[in-house]
Order: C-alpha cells, then structure tokens, then sequence
C-alpha cells in the first residue's frame, strides 16, 4: 500500500544510504532536440551489476569522465543504484552521523548533507527488470552505493569530458524548492529526463494511483495521516530516480502502465526538516 511504500522509502533511504556511506527553469527535453550532433561521440553504457552483498561495474574501477549510461542489473532481490560524490575534507564518518542525523530532523545535519555531498542519481532495478539512467560523470572520485543494502563500490573518473549526445526523451520533470513541473505529456515507457533547478536536492517517486484519485484527496490524506496509513487511491506500480542535487540531472527510463500517478519527494527540508511531500511537493500526473 501507498503509505507503506511512502514510509518504506523514507526508511530505505535513511537506513540504506547511512550503511553504504559508512561502509565505505524546466528542462523540455525531447528526441527531436536531442539528436546526436555531428561529431559528438556516442554514449557508452557501463552495467551495474547488484546483489545483496556487492556492486560490479563492467569497467572495473575506472571509466572516463562524460555522459555515461548506467545499464543496473540485480541478480537478487530489489536494488537502487545511486551516485554520490564527497566534498573534499568530508568523511564517511560524518556523512554517515549526518545522513542519520537529518532523517531525523536536524537541520544542521540536513545542511551539511544537501551542500558536502554531491548526489548526481541512479534508478532501482528487479530481477528481471534491469534499471537505466544517463548522468554526467565529472573527474576525481566516486561512490556508488545500494541504497537497499549496505554495499558500495568506487569508482575513478579520469580525463576531460568529450561532447557526447543527450540520450533522447519524450518527457521532462522539472523539480523546484516545493514542486514539480512537467512536460505536457510524460510517457508511460521510454526515457524521460529530470532536473532540480530548486536550492535542494530532491528524488522522484512516481506512485501510481487509481484514476479518480484528485488533489483534494491526497492533500486530506496527508493532512490526517501524514506518511502512515495505506491511501484507498494507491495501486501497486512505482519507480523513482536517484537523490539528485542542485542544478543537476539525469535522464531515466521506466516502463509503467498507463495510468495516473503521484509525483512526490522525501527528502528532509533545510528550514524544517519535514520530509517534502509533507510540505506541498506533490503532483498528480498521467502517464500515457
């Protein structure tokens, strides 16, 4: 049910990303606008593959700097690959105290993990149903983790960026401070991109419900019950991106039904520390 599934993710994230850290405007984009440019060189894909006690990338340790398309692949269970980068003089000690810390309300904590790391995306993947997305990779260091158990994986990214193609979407999802701008129309299979043009980082879930479900029921919802509680609206089909920061994007691909769904973030607020959904950063939209 919804609200389990919206209280699990919240739960998955702090608990997940804490182990694997220790452990270790809109953005209209369509084909048409992302046709490879003469001379650009193609995007490589580089395969994750996940289990429940390690990340193998088909590059080894090393891949060059650029676009590059993540192919997650899970041998076992459920899985969410994410990219994170550490500022420098920022531990994993800390981000590990912080990352607890900020699910739990503290905006120190919260500040310091929205500005001392870099959280660029990812996407969950099942047997069976591998996860794609496409980010920019920038030089210098970077972790992946398992944002459902606590494995991760670091990877060096070497060299200058070359000019490479955007991966070509049908679809946009803009994410601002509290809410979310889209496309006219986001595809229920394919490739859309998503983008935080807002002051903090954010993550996408994307929840299907039943389609006579409408604004005023999910706001008295949340009213009443916050994120506990199993929503009569909720059906079973989800996905979502990455925790993506400011000023930065991925391109990712799903294949849903068609149908309405709930665009919604969890991430802890700077100013409050209330998850975000919990502060107007939803939305109601069809995937067709």
């Amino acid at each position: 049910m919804m609200g389990t599934q919206m209280r699990a993710k919240r739960v998955t994230t702090v608990a997940a990303i804490s182990a694997a850290v220790l452990s270790l405007s809109g953005l209209p984009n369509t084909a048409a606008n992302a046709t490879p440019a003469a001379g650009k060189s193609r995007v490589p894909t580089v395969v994750a593959h996940m289990s429940k006690s390690a990340i193998h990338l088909s590059v080894g340790h090393t891949v060059h700097a650029g676009r590059v398309q993540f192919h997650v692949v899970s041998s076992e269970g459920g899985h969410t690959l994410q990219v994170i980068r550490l500022h420098k003089g920022y531990t994993l000690k800390q981000a590990q105290a912080d990352v607890n810390k900020a699910f739990r309300g503290d905006l120190n904590a919260i500040r310091r993990v929205d500005h001392r790391i870099g959280w660029m995306g990812g996407a969950p993947a099942r047997v069976d149903h591998p996860g794609d997305f496409s980010i920019n990779l920038p030089r210098g260091d970077l972790i992946l983790i398992d944002q459902n158990h606590p494995t991760f994986f670091r990877l060096h990214v070497f060299g200058k960026a070359p000019a490479r193609p955007r991966v070509p979407t049908t679809g946009s999802i803009t994410a601002f401070t509290y809410g979310f701008g889209t496309s006219s129309t986001l595809p229920s299979s394919g490739w859309t991109r998503v983008g935080n043009v807002s002051d903090q980082p954010h993550f996408v879930v994307m929840q299907r419900v039943k389609n006579g479900t409408t604004p005023k029921m999910v706001r008295k919802f949340l009213k009443r019950h916050g994120l506990q509680g199993n929503p009569p609206w909720a059906l079973k089909a989800s996905t979502s991106t990455g925790v993506i920061s400011p000023n930065h994007h991925q391109a990712m691909r799903y294949d849903l039904p068609a149908g309405k769904y709930l665009l919604a973030c969890f991430w802890p607020d700077d100013e409050t520390g209330m998850p975000h959904i919990l502060m107007g950063m939803w939305k109601l939209v069809r995937l067709r």
